[in-house]
């Protein structure tokens, strides 16, 4: 089966693919994981031939598990050094916390995170975050996502085009200042 074909299933089933994420993590952590799923597909591609995977669903669940698994590990290693005092840095050598720091910056992404759910439709906003925080480009998000990179590149331009907006701005803006 083609790298097209699987992407395509992977989107057309998308509901079905939350839930399989959903039965490992918190609802709040799927559609994120969702996001990995799509990379590391489509980073196996890159590795390996697409036409050697039989079960399609079978291969999709079992990224989906593993992303799932992924994530939730990495939550419990946090979780777990924050309770002793501790975080992990990039290195994985141990680094003071400033708890409040910490809780500061999760509060306004989950602001940031709610507007954008909010002005933004579910594509772009995926689109967004796979450009600007995964740094792909068009063509590579069309293969992660399985559209073309045209369109990839309209929705992240209207998701620019709509993040740009005025009132948007000043919402986020008196958000983010009520939080200090």
């Amino acid at each position: 089966m083609a790298q097209e074909e699987i992407l395509g299933r992977l989107d057309s089933r998308r509901a079905h693919w939350y839930r399989v994420i959903g039965r490992k993590l918190p609802e709040r952590y799927v559609e994120d994981v969702y996001g990995q799923v799509c990379l590391q597909i489509a980073e196996d591609f890159e590795k390996h031939d697409a036409s050697t995977v039989k079960d399609v669903d079978g291969y999709i669940a079992k990224v989906c598990i593993r992303c799932a698994s992924d994530k939730l590990r990495r939550h419990t290693t946090e979780a777990k050094a924050l309770q002793n005092g501790k975080a992990q840095t990039a290195m994985g050598h141990p680094q003071a916390v400033n708890d409040h720091d910490n809780v500061v910056a999760r509060e306004r992404y989950l602001i940031v995170r709610n507007v954008m759910a909010e002005v933004l439709t579910e594509r772009q906003h995926l689109i967004y975050v796979l450009r600007h925080v995964k740094e792909l480009n068009s063509p590579e998000i069309g293969a992660a996502l399985d559209i073309s990179a045209v369109l990839a590149r309209k929705e992240l331009s209207a998701a620019q085009k709509a993040l740009d907006r005025k009132e948007v701005k000043q919402r986020l803006r008196s958000l983010l200042h009520e939080e200090r």
